[in-house]
Parts: structure tokens; C-alpha cells; sequence
């Protein structure tokens, strides 16, 4: 995973892969494993997706509960915020090789993806908006290189957290559940 995230698809050559995992790099050897890069790839992305849903788990399940709810909530788009950096480098690798490999781009969103009912209340898209929100914090404060035009982390969180505090949610359990 490690070699498709900082190359992509292309730049990882099946000697490189062999090499890192212990094979010998140039002999094909991985072609016994694996009967395309491609399916390396795919292996590779649901094996890393496994992993970050058990670390998504085991951090919501650590969440500590508040009679306050905008506590609780803050609690939750801190969470929100570290599982969508957890799954960063995934993120990269489906908007550099999600045309070429569409089951990649499914099985990334299917990790991430919380049912959504079709005619969504106002709770369900309270939680899209916050969850956009925080990616795009993310991202841009990625692409900048520091917080996002200056704003920390713990500002933005709190200021999300006021504005979606008047949604007529205020009481049930956002995103996480």
C-alpha cells in the first residue's frame, strides 16, 4: 500500500513491490500471489480499508460521552476529522486512480459511507454538511500546509459545532452511530 501511495499505480513496478515485501525483486515471483497489479492494488486497499474501520472503531468506541451536547459533538467532529486524516493517502491514491480502477473508489466510500435515507431529514444533511466541512478543512489545510487559512483546528471544530448546534438534531447522535 505504502508503494501505490507515494507512486501511484503507475510509477509501482511489480520489482519494486517484490523487493519491499521480501521477494525477489524482477523474478515475477508476486504473479503467484496475485494475478495482476491490479488485483494487488485491490488486495491491498481492502486490506488497508480493514485496518482504518477497526482504528475508526476502536476511536468511536473510546469516544467519551457528555450530558452536554455540544460537547459531545465536538467530542465527534474531532473523531470525524482524525478518521478522514486516517484515510488520507487512500484518498490520494482513489483521486489519482480511481478512473482507471473503479472498484478502488467503491471500496473507499463503501468504509465510509453511512446510509442515508432517500428522502434525507434535516439531520442527514446537517451530518453531510459537517462531514464536507471537515474534509474540506482537511484538504485545504493539507494543500496549505498549515491550518487552513489560519484558523486552528480546535476554532474551526468549535464554530462547526455552533452552527450546527441549531439544527433540529440538537439531541440525537450525529454521524458516528
Amino acid at each position: 500500500m505504502d508503494l501505490f501511495a507515494e507512486v501511484g499505480f503507475s510509477g509501482a513496478t511489480i520489482s519494486e513491490v517484490e523487493r519491499r515485501v521480501g521477494l525477489a525483486a524482477g523474478t515475477g515471483s508476486l504473479y503467484r500471489h496475485f494475478p495482476s497489479k491490479e488485483a494487488l492494488l485491490k488486495a491491498a486497499v481492502e486490506r488497508e480499508v480493514t485496518r482504518l474501520r477497526d482504528e475508526m472503531a476502536v476511536g468511536r468506541a473510546a469516544l467519551p460521552r457528555s450530558a452536554d451536547p455540544a460537547e459531545h459533538r465536538l467530542r465527534l467532529y474531532e473523531q470525524l476529522l482524525a478518521d478522514i486524516r486516517r484515510f488520507d493517502r487512500l484518498f490520494r491514491l482513489m483521486l489519482n486512480e480511481g478512473e482507471r480502477i473503479p472498484e478502488l473508489r467503491e471500496a473507499i466510500w463503501a468504509a465510509l459511507r453511512r446510509p442515508v435515507p432517500t428522502d434525507p431529514r434535516e439531520e442527514d444533511v446537517v451530518d453531510a454538511i459537517a462531514v464536507t466541512a471537515l474534509g474540506g478543512y482537511h484538504l485545504f489545510s493539507t494543500m496549505q500546509g498549515r491550518p487552513f487559512n489560519g484558523v486552528a483546528q480546535d476554532q474551526f471544530l468549535r464554530t462547526l459545532v455552533d452552527l450546527t448546534r441549531a439544527s433540529a438534531w440538537e439531541g440525537a447522535s450525529p454521524a458516528a452511530d
